[in-house]
């Protein structure tokens, strides 16, 4: 059976990738696997979250704000992990023999990675349009795998509301 990979961020394009690569499934007879990438910068940022430095010296160093953070990470790959579910099942009650997967590290690396993995013919992803300056310092996921990956690769374009 052919394999598809489609990855996905619970973005505003991600309602689209989902369909185009649903449509893409059905017409290949392929399952289609969902994959959501949770940051490792989850849990950096709940932890800046946490800081209430520079409002009043009591603040500066609150007890409890690592394990706070952790916690605030915790939940939120926790959502992730239920609306990924939820989707993969809805798919599956389309008729799409789909699958999730919910890893943690670096995007486009794990999805290339993942796409190996599961021999996909195809790699379904979204595009972003950050703008020019968060493309600068972070880099695009999507052109980091279409550089990188050995399959192809099919971009959903970014839904402008």
């Amino acid at each position: 059976m052919k394999q598809l990979l489609a990855a996905i961020d619970f973005s505003k394009n991600t309602e689209a990738v989902l369909e185009q690569a649903a449509k893409l499934a059905k017409a290949l007879e392929a399952k289609l696997w969902i994959l959501h990438v949770a940051s490792n910068e989850t849990q950096a940022m709940a932890y800046e979250a946490t800081q209430f430095t520079g409002y009043s010296p009591e603040f500066t160093s609150m007890p409890g704000d690592v394990q706070l953070a952790r916690d605030l990470s915790a939940d939120e790959i926790k959502r992730e992990h239920a609306q990924l579910l939820g989707i993969s099942a809805a798919l599956r009650e389309n008729g799409t023999e789909t699958q999730a997967i919910l890893l943690k590290g670096d995007a486009a690396k794990l999805i290339i990675e993942k796409a190996e993995d599961l021999q996909a013919e195809i790699i379904i992803l979204g595009s972003h349009g950050h703008g020019l300056l968060r493309k600068a310092l972070l880099g695009s996921v999507s052109e980091s795998v279409i550089r990188h990956a050995r399959h192809n690769v099919l971009i959903v374009p970014s839904t402008k509301d």
